[in-house]
């Protein structure tokens, strides 16, 4: 009995250690998981290291980013016939490392604060003022469900 009992035991402790789910931790990203609105920009740029702040208006205002589980989903609004409506959503897998606050879906991004209300990242991927170097961007956003 003891020769069948073995084995099993080893397969089980392999196959329940083995970690091939590239998917962020349940409980690294219970609090991302929801949908968020970003009510608010903020654009430092190393050119005249100024902070532009910029407010969402009009139908990008209704913009969301959806994180479940393994996905993120972000549906852009756009004007259509003088009514907002859904552009073509990009989904895409994300992963968030909580000790180093990385997010990462597509480009790499900080988060900064996360709270059951409200997400703040900053990223350094693009170049607002065309001076060769990568600006700061800080992104906030409230959850809306």
């Amino acid at each position: 009995m003891k020769k069948i009992f073995l084995p099993f035991a080893v397969f089980s402790a392999m196959v329940s250690c083995s970690n091939d789910d590239d998917s962020p931790k349940k409980e690294e990203v219970a609090l991302l998981i929801g949908t968020w609105n970003q009510y608010k920009g903020e654009f430092y740029t190393t050119y005249d290291n100024e902070t532009l702040t910029v407010y969402p208006n009009g139908c990008e205002s209704q913009n969301t980013v959806e994180y479940n589980e393994t996905e993120v989903n972000v549906v852009n609004y756009e004007s259509k016939d003088g009514k907002c409506a859904p552009a073509v959503p990009k989904n895409a897998k994300y992963t968030y490392d909580k000790g180093t606050q990385k997010l990462t879906h597509g480009k790499e991004y900080i988060v900064t604060k996360l709270t059951p209300t409200e997400l703040v990242t900053e990223d350094h991927n693009t170049d607002w003022d065309g001076d060769g170097k990568k600006d700061v961007t800080t992104r906030y956003f409230r959850k809306i469900k």
